[in-house]
C-alpha cells in the first residue's frame, strides 16, 4: 500500500492591510451540505502576515498546527477503514467498490493537504522555539507503555525541561505542543492508541511542576506509526516509542506564514 500522507483543502483569504486573515480548511468529516459547507475557519490575528505584534499569534500558530494535524490523522484512520471495507466489496460488488474507491481517494487527497498545512505550521513552531531558546524535548517509553516511571532518567529529563521553562518564563505564558508516537511494529490501530496516550501523558507532569506559571497544553492527535520506518529490527523500533514536547512563550514575535500561502 502506498504510504499515505495527510490532506485538507486550505484557502488563505487575503484582506486589506491590517485586517485579520482567515485560514479555511475543508474537513471531510463535516457535511458539505451543512451551514459550514464542510469548512472550518481559523482567524490569524492582525500581524501574522506582516510580522507586526499580536499577543494572540503564538497560540493561534499552535492551535492551527493541532487542528490541521488532528483532522489529517482522523482522515487517515478513515482511509484505512475504508480500504478494509473495499477489500470485501471487491469480491462481490464491483460497482459499490468503485464508489468506495472514489470516496477513499477524496479522503486521501484531503488528508494529504491537511498534513501539508500541519507540517508548514510545525516548522514555524520549531523556529519560534529555537529563536526564544525554549526548545523541545523528546523522551522515550518502553514498548507498549504510555507513562514514564517517576524517578526514572526520562522522567527526570522532562522535569528538568519544565523547571528550565519556569525559571525563564518571567511571567510569560508557556505554550506546549505534544506529539505522541509509536513504532511501525505491530497493529496500526494499537500503535495509534499508544501514540494518543503518550501525547497526553506530559500534562500531569507539567501541571505538577508549573503550578504558579501560566501555561496551556495542545495535545496533538497521535501520529501512530506514520513516521516510523518498517522493515527494521525490534531494537531500532524502540527509538520511535516516544513523545515530543515543543515549548514556546506566548509572544508578539511569531514568524510569518509560508511564502506560498501569501500568493493565494
Amino acid at each position: 500500500m502506498k504510504r499515505l500522507l495527510p490532506v485538507l483543502a486550505v484557502l488563505f483569504l487575503l484582506g486589506c492591510a491590517g485586517e485579520p486573515k482567515m485560514l479555511q480548511m475543508r474537513d471531510t468529516t463535516l457535511d458539505p451540505a451543512g451551514p459550514e459547507k464542510g469548512l472550518k475557519a481559523f482567524e490569524f490575528p492582525k500581524g501574522v502576515w506582516t510580522g507586526t505584534a499580536s499577543t494572540e499569534q503564538a497560540s493561534t500558530l499552535a492551535q492551527t498546527f493541532v487542528n490541521s494535524h488532528n483532522m489529517a490523522m482522523r482522515e487517515f484512520d478513515q482511509v484505512k477503514e475504508n480500504q478494509e471495507k473495499m477489500k470485501g466489496s471487491l469480491q462481490t460488488l464491483s460497482a459499490s467498490a468503485q464508489k468506495l474507491e472514489e470516496a477513499n481517494q477524496k479522503m486521501m487527497d484531503s488528508a494529504q493537504k491537511n498534513q501539508a498545512a500541519a507540517e508548514k505550521t510545525l516548522l514555524r513552531l520549531e523556529k519560534l522555539s529555537k529563536d526564544q531558546g525554549t526548545g523541545e524535548i523528546t523522551f522515550f517509553y518502553p514498548v507498549g507503555v504510555t507513562q514514564i516511571k517517576e524517578g526514572s532518567l526520562e522522567y527526570n529529563r522532562l522535569v528538568q525541561f519544565v523547571d528550565y521553562l519556569a525559571r525563564e518564563s518571567r511571567g510569560r505564558k508557556v505554550l506546549f505542543v505534544s506529539i505522541g508516537s509509536a513504532s511501525a511494529f505491530g497493529p496500526a490501530r494499537t500503535n495509534l492508541k499508544l501514540a494518543n496516550k503518550r501525547s497526553g501523558y506530559p500534562v500531569q507532569v507539567i501541571d505538577k511542576y508549573l503550578v504558579n506559571v501560566p501555561h496551556e497544553f495542545y495535545k496533538v492527535y497521535g501520529v501512530g506509526d506514520l513516521y516510523s520506518p518498517k522493515g527494521i529490527s525490534k531494537k531500532e523500533h524502540q527509538r520511535y516509542q516516544n513523545s515530543r514536547l515543543i515549548a514556546v512563550y506566548e509572544t508578539d514575535q511569531v514568524p510569518t506564514l509560508p511564502e506560498e500561502a501569501k500568493t493565494k
